[in-house]
């Protein structure tokens, strides 16, 4: 019976690792986001949707870790107070490591997107003045029209 009430608690280590691995996507995510606010930067918009498309791996990666303990959390509050001090000190550590990640992150994709978006109405304007040049260009040439386009009636 103490086997079996064994095999259906997870144990530390598979904690450790599947903490472990979220962390390294919260450190990869954070790495490409901090490239991809130097493209959004530069205008190398080739470069980000490439950069974009790795992001999106990464988060698959975090889905498929979260699909395979689908009570990780739950699993983890039941569990932790029953675990050695120093494997529940390290998974502590490996969260806390985490959570900062991820709020590195979450700023970081803020500043991205607020650059991202200024850069979109910059763009947004500039467009807005060369469509009311080209319109000022046209209406310049109407009025014109009359004064340069005059022809002789050879019948008058």
């Amino acid at each position: 019976m103490f086997r079996f009430a064994t095999l259906s608690m997870p144990p530390h280590i598979d904690f450790l690792k599947t903490f472990a691995d979220r962390r390294q996507c919260f450190a990869e995510l954070l790495d490409l986001s901090r490239q991809q606010l130097g493209l959004v930067e530069s205008d190398d918009y080739t470069r980000l949707l490439t950069l974009l498309g790795g992001k999106q791996q990464i988060i698959h990666r975090l889905e498929a870790l979260g699909g395979r303990q689908p009570r990780l959390w739950n699993d983890w509050r039941e569990a932790r107070e029953g675990l050695p001090p120093a494997a529940r000190g390290a998974c502590e550590q490996v969260l806390a490591e985490t959570e900062t990640l991820l709020a590195q992150l979450l700023e970081q994709e803020r500043v991205s997107t607020e650059t991202l978006k200024a850069r979109r109405d910059e763009t947004a304007c500039e467009l807005r003045t060369v469509a009311a040049g080209s319109r000022v260009n046209q209406a310049y040439r109407d009025s014109l029209a009359s004064a340069t386009h005059r022809h002789l009636d050879l019948d008058q």
